[in-house]
């Protein structure tokens, strides 16, 4: 074999060897992403990330995730009871479970009752949930408002009639007392800071670690464009790995 085919062998695999080095350099990156996502996420329920949530407000407004604007708030006292989405807040702490259709708050002694989703939820003053009362619990149904009347009896209105409890909330009757006046309560308006308080807690308790992992993993992070460029690193590792095998292969001949 002349000296000049030799040159030009070697000239190839040098060109090859660049070729090979750039796609090297150009799906570096996103192989460090998948590496690194694929073995957090391999490991989440150890981080307990499918649990966890993200907090940083660039990666939620990334998202588009906002807080609602609307929410329902009764005072009671020095305390709120808000409903923001399916969540349900006395003051910033939040209520466990999900909800909807907050009708009216009462304070009775030391203790709250708060209809909402067509139950009545016993909570003492500091949010623990004493008793979540429903349908089955002869809770009457299509509650629209709550109230207190002149003696303090606990007065409900449904779009049939008025409702009472009795003092354990056991058993319900109609409200025949038509000589008392029942004081309904009214929603009011959040103060800015609780409220601003209320939408950071809410965005916070969104979006899991999990998610956001996921989607780094896939490319679906970086928008529309983001699987196609991670599909073109995937066929650059593919190409990495027949071109470097084919140098290998010829530096031993």
């Amino acid at each position: 074999m002349s000296r000049q085919h030799h040159r030009k062998q070697r000239f190839k695999l040098r060109s090859f060897y660049v070729w090979h080095r750039y796609m090297g350099v150009s799906a570096a990156l996103f192989t460090l992403v998948i590496a690194v996502t694929g073995i957090l996420l391999n490991h989440t329920e150890d981080f307990q990330f499918d649990s966890r949530h993200i907090r940083a407000d660039w990666i939620l407004d990334w998202y588009g995730i906002e807080a609602p604007q609307d929410m329902k708030s009764f005072r009671v006292g020095e305390r709120h009871i808000t409903l923001m989405g399916e969540h349900l807040y006395l003051n910033r702490k939040e209520i466990e479970g999900s909800y909807r259709d907050l009708v009216g708050v009462l304070q009775k002694s030391d203790m709250f009752i708060i209809a909402v989703s067509d139950n009545i939820l016993l909570l003492t003053q500091r949010g623990e949930l004493i008793e979540r009362l429903q349908g089955k619990d002869g809770i009457p149904a299509g509650i629209l408002q709550v109230g207190l009347d002149e003696n303090g009896t606990v007065v409900v209105r449904t779009s049939l009639d008025r409702y009472q409890p009795d003092n354990d909330f056991l058993r319900w009757s109609r409200y025949e007392d038509n000589t008392t006046t029942v004081h309904w309560v009214q929603p009011e308006p959040l103060e800015p800071r609780l409220k601003s308080s209320l939408q950071q807690h809410f965005r916070g308790e969104v979006l899991p670690v999990e998610r956001v992992l996921l989607d780094l993993h896939s490319g679906r992070f970086f928008g529309r464009p983001g699987p196609w460029l991670f599909d073109i690193a995937a066929l650059l590792l593919i190409l990495l790995s027949l071109s470097g095998t084919w140098i290998w292969l010829k530096r031993r001949r």
